[in-house]
């Protein structure tokens, strides 16, 4: 999650807070319990934050993140 918080700017608490509301996926974990993120998720993680750069609400960006998915 360190260096994943690292590529994007986003804190590990944030990152895991993200995850638990939906806004984030959950990532594929390692046999030792570690994270594994892919670029999908890195895509996603730095669109997240470039949104939340520009003062949108997390509803606001829970609402595009829906549109992009369907």
């Amino acid at each position: 999650i360190q260096e994943f918080s690292q590529q994007t700017g986003l804190p590990a608490k944030t990152i895991r807070y993200y995850e638990s509301i939906g806004m984030l996926r959950p990532p594929q974990r390692l046999p030792n319990g570690y994270r594994q993120y892919n670029e999908q998720d890195l895509e996603r993680a730095r669109f997240v934050a470039g949104a939340r750069s520009l003062e949108l609400s997390l509803d606001e960006i829970l609402e595009l993140l829906a549109m992009q998915d369907h």
